[in-house]
């Protein structure tokens, strides 16, 4: 889980794709499940896939503001250059 009050965009697009990861993972086991069970079945792990989804991208979102400067949580991160504070001492 990331902490939205300190997290980097990094930290956003890391969780983004374990989750888009995830969610493709899901989408196998609701194939499986449709195939060799009653078609009920799948939705438990589609409702977990789509959850998946949307916090996918939603992750994108939040690194995608961070980096405009517009993340809408008190966060250090909020317009510095990608999204982390680091990279203004850096230079």
């Amino acid at each position: 889980m990331v902490d939205a009050r300190t997290a980097t965009a990094a930290d956003f697009d890391n969780a983004a794709q374990r989750n888009a990861h995830a969610f493709w993972g899901w989408l196998v086991v609701v194939a499986i499940t449709w195939w060799f069970t009653s078609h009920w079945w799948a939705l438990v792990p589609g409702a977990l896939a789509i959850l998946c989804g949307v916090q996918s991208i939603g992750a994108t979102r939040a690194a995608a503001a961070l980096r405009k400067g517009v993340y809408g949580i008190s966060n250090p991160n909020n317009g510095a250059p990608d999204g982390n504070v680091k990279n203004l001492t850096d230079s």
